[in-house]
This record gives C-alpha cells, sequence and structure tokens, in this order.
C-alpha cells in the first residue's frame, strides 16, 4: 500500500499542477473579460443611455448604427449588450464556490447564461446573414459556424442538466463558454498576430490569411485545448499531464497579454 501511493505521487503532484495552471488561465481570462465587458458598459452604455446613437460610430464597426434602420439596429445593440450579460455569466458560472455554497445561483445563473448565449447567436445570424454584416464570406462562415457549435452544446448542456448528467453537462457548459467567447478570442488574437506580421514588414488586414487563421483558430483552439485538458485530467501518466499543464501555463500568459494589447489598442482609445 505504501509503495502504490509513492507510485502515485508524481502523477498526483503532475494533477495539482494542471489545475493550478488552469486556474492561472481562468484568472488571465476573466481579467481580461472584464475589460471588454467594461469597454461595452462605457461605450455603447454610455452613449445609448444619451441618446447618442451616432456616436456609436466612432469605433469602426462592419454595420454600425444607420439611421433608419431600426430593426437593424436593435439586433445589434442586442447582440452588444448581451455578450457583455453572456461574458460576465460565463465566468459567474465557472466558479467552484458558487456552486459548491449557493447551487440555487449557479442554476438560475446557468439559465441566463443559455440563455443569453442563444439570444447573442442568433441575433449574430441576423447581423451576419440578413444584414449583410460580413467582412468577407470566408470570415462570415467562420463565426456561423462557430455559432451552430454554440447552439449545438447549449442544447446538449441543457438535455444533460435535465437527466441530472452533471458530469457531461459541465463539460458541454465549457464549451459552450468557450465557444461563445470566441469573438473575445479573435480580438485577444489579432491584436498580437498584427503585431507581428508589422514586426515581419507585413501587412494585416481582413483579407489576409493571418486574419482567418486568427478568426478560424479563436474558436476552433480554445475547444480543442479544452479536450486536451479533460484528457490531461483522466490521464494516468505525469508526463502527459505536466505538458498540458505548460501548455495551460503558455496560453494564461498569451492570453493576458493579448488582452492588455486588445485593451490598449482596441478598447481604451474609444473611452
Amino acid at each position: 500500500m505504501h509503495v502504490a501511493n509513492l507510485s502515485n505521487e508524481p502523477l498526483s503532484a503532475a494533477q495539482r499542477t494542471l489545475s493550478h495552471t488552469a486556474g492561472f488561465w481562468f484568472v488571465a481570462a476573466t481579467l481580461g473579460q472584464w475589460a471588454f465587458i467594461a469597454f461595452i458598459l462605457l461605450f455603447y452604455g454610455g452613449h445609448s443611455l444619451k441618446g447618442e446613437f451616432a456616436a456609436l460610430n466612432n469605433k469602426p464597426h462592419i454595420t454600425g448604427y444607420v439611421a433608419g434602420d431600426t430593426l437593424g439596429n436593435t439586433q445589434w445593440l442586442l447582440h452588444v449588450f448581451i455578450a457583455a450579460v453572456v461574458t460576465f455569466a460565463g465566468v459567474l458560472q465557472l466558479l467552484p464556490q458558487i456552486r459548491k455554497h449557493w447551487p440555487a445561483l449557479h442554476r438560475w445563473n446557468g439559465r441566463v447564461f443559455l440563455l443569453s448565449a442563444l439570444t447573442a447567436t442568433l441575433t449574430g445570424f441576423y447581423l451576419t446573414w440578413i444584414r449583410g454584416s460580413q467582412l468577407n464570406l470566408p470570415s462570415a462562415l467562420s463565426t456561423s459556424l462557430n455559432g451552430v457549435l454554440i447552439v449545438l452544446f447549449i442544447l446538449l448542456a441543457w438535455r444533460s442538466a435535465r437527466q441530472r448528467d452533471f458530469v457531461t453537462h459541465r463539460r458541454h457548459a465549457l464549451r459552450a463558454y468557450l465557444l461563445v467567447n470566441g469573438v473575445w478570442f479573435l480580438r485577444i488574437g489579432i491584436v498580437p498576430a498584427g503585431l507581428v506580421m508589422t514586426a515581419l514588414g507585413q501587412k494585416m488586414d481582413y483579407t489576409c490569411p493571418a486574419f482567418l487563421i486568427v478568426s478560424y483558430a479563436s474558436w476552433m483552439l480554445p475547444i480543442t485545448v479544452l479536450q486536451l485538458y479533460f484528457m490531461a485530467q483522466a490521464s494516468k501518466r505525469a508526463g502527459v499531464v505536466r505538458s498540458v499543464s505548460a501548455l495551460f501555463a503558455f496560453l494564461a500568459l498569451f492570453t493576458l497579454s493579448g488582452a492588455i494589447a486588445a485593451t490598449m489598442f482596441m478598447w481604451w482609445p474609444y473611452l
């Protein structure tokens, strides 16, 4: 018995490291997402409360405020403000203290998250394919594929919760959380990518391959890393767990630096 415990000690230590590095990434992501929420409330909320809707176009948009387009403007602003709600609810939903000590709050916040995520996705479909808010077809397809997966995992998370299969529910909810934040991941990825392209003497615009790579990676990479996390949690090999831990440590630093860059270059100048 004593020998077995000794043999499991490196694996236990590796699992603790995995938990710490995943937590490090979550903190970095939360700080960046709160900066995003603050920008939405200060910029969009501030101008909207004052009735200064034309001023919303001070920040470049594919299709922003259009005078006379009541339906389109309503869908656009609903999409923007729901993004703040779903981002905040998503962070709150992942806090283990909430699940443990306030399970009723966790359940109701989960409903808010799922409903908000579904609303944000459906309004996003409207803006992309009916209003015509597209940079180009490849990027629009990327956004739409992301949206289809959001709807899929929202429904799967809801079904597994109804079946009281909470292990499966947690996994689907985590996937939905990451996919809903695809637009945020795009923003924290595009600024570092643009800086690298500039350093290489290349122009970064919405048609270049680098932008399209970041666009698809903004939702494909997070759910891939999440799957690696699930595999590492179940792994019996300490080396595998340590490798995923190292990946999370790197991604935490990248996420934090990307969030700082996005705040400095994409959000702060418009406040």
